[in-house]
């Protein structure tokens, strides 16, 4: 799916989903891999405009988790905003 394209419905969260992780996968190139990827847990939200997505390391404690990136997807034309917090190689 071309992800900026005008759809006449809101795109469904299995839809946003698959463009987020493709965006997400794209923009940690160049980042440094985390060493605890067996903790790597995705949250996802859904608003009337936008799917947030957010890669994080879980916690013993909600507290304690680390947001590695967070991705916006626009409901209706699929463009996708993406944000890494780890350190660049």
């Amino acid at each position: 799916m071309d992800p900026v394209v005008k759809h006449n419905r809101p795109l469904t969260l299995g839809e946003m989903e698959s463009i987020a992780r493709d965006a997400t996968r794209e923009a940690l190139t160049g980042y440094r891999q985390t060493t605890n990827r067996e903790h790597l847990t995705l949250g996802s939200e859904l608003t009337d405009t936008q799917g947030l997505f957010e890669l994080y390391i879980a916690g013993e404690r909600p507290t304690d988790a680390q947001v590695i990136s967070r991705a916006k997807v626009d409901r209706f034309s699929g463009e996708v905003d993406v944000e890494v917090f780890l350190d660049r190689l």
